[in-house]
């Protein structure tokens, strides 16, 4: 499945990318729901994760930067869905459970608890995904506490625990009062203007790679 569902994903890559079925109003919903809402996501984690991982990554060469940030991570992605997804279709299809009757929150314990170990890979699962949040909140404080002090690159203990207070006290509102659809939608009008943004740094990003291998080969 790994290998016939990468293949799928490469050969139509350009078609599933602009897909929004205009007059499917099924698999309209399902697009905005998933593919629309992630790409919205993720551009508007942009500035978050993109300062982050250049502050992480300072001396890399774009080689190890490409492997180290986009191709393993994506590599390991594959193999995670490859794994999951089809040992939660093997038991939908051989009726040994109803996965897709789970709500989000718990389908993953649900598949989890029909194969071996399944209690200790449920704590496991709990702790990696403990991990994740600690290690995203521990990004976006960074960050937003980098914005904050003039781009300074060590902010203060004091500044990113006040920035992870706002954000968890903004998070806690936002469940508690169920307004996470609206704040799925507004993550979509915000990322529009920002995928601009986001390619006029690309090509700013290639000028200068460009004039610096001229440098280079000056020097040379």
């Amino acid at each position: 499945m790994f290998t016939a569902t990468l293949g799928s994903y490469i050969a139509n890559f350009f078609d599933m990318s602009f897909r929004i079925a205009p007059l499917n109003e099924t698999r309209r919903t399902w697009i905005d729901n998933w593919t629309i809402f992630y790409w919205a996501w993720w551009i508007s984690w942009a500035p978050f994760v993109g300062i982050f991982i250049a502050r992480i990554s300072k001396g890399r060469t774009i080689k190890e930067f490409m492997l180290g940030v986009l191709f393993v991570p994506a590599l390991v992605c594959f193999i995670f869905f490859s794994v999951f997804g089809v040992s939660a279709l093997h038991l939908e299809q051989n009726g040994m459970a109803l996965i897709s009757e789970y709500s989000l929150e718990t389908t993953t314990f649900g598949v989890l608890q029909h194969y071996p170990l399944g209690q200790l890979m449920s704590i496991l699962t709990i702790v990696v995904v403990a991990i994740f949040f600690i290690t995203s909140a521990d990004s976006a404080t960074f960050v937003l506490g980098m914005l904050s002090t003039n781009g300074s690159i060590n902010p203060s203990k004091s500044v990113k625990i006040t920035w992870g207070l706002a954000m968890s006290a903004m998070a806690a509102v936002i469940v508690y009062f169920g307004g996470t659809q609206g704040l799925q939608n507004m993550l979509i009008i915000a990322a529009l203007p920002f995928s601009i943004v986001m390619i006029l740094m690309a090509v700013s990003f290639f000028k200068a790679a460009r004039l610096e291998m001229k440098e280079v080969s000056k020097k040379a």
